[in-house]
């Protein structure tokens, strides 16, 4: 098993929950695989990027465009790619859940954007 995604999994799941570092995060995503689990999208991850969503467009003034502004033409593809995926995901197969277009590759691009 490829060890594919892993630290954008370990950066949306377990970063704040255990309070670690994006990479020792990373190495507890593939300790789980290597144990057997899955990586699922949770509703708590849905709920994080619905909230992203809002705050985004929250912070919208139409009086003063710019690029730092609010939600930028490359978060707002993003996060219009993930609503198609995200209620898809856990139900696709393994390979498909890991592929470079899978919705962890869309949340590495959304995660790397909100830096």
């Amino acid at each position: 098993m490829p060890a594919r995604h892993t630290s954008t999994i370990g950066y949306w799941k377990y970063t704040e929950r255990y309070a670690v570092p994006v990479h020792c995060a990373a190495a507890l995503s593939i300790g789980r695989r290597a144990m057997g689990f899955k990586e699922r999208v949770t509703k708590e991850l849905k709920q994080k990027i619905t909230q992203i969503k809002q705050n985004l467009a929250q912070k919208v003034n139409p009086d003063t465009p710019g690029e730092g502004e609010g939600m930028t033409r490359g978060v707002r593809a993003c996060l219009r790619r993930l609503e198609g995926k995200l209620p898809l995901h856990n139900g696709l197969a393994r390979w498909q859940q890991e592929a470079y277009y899978s919705v962890w590759h869309d949340l590495k691009k959304l995660a790397l954007s909100l830096r």
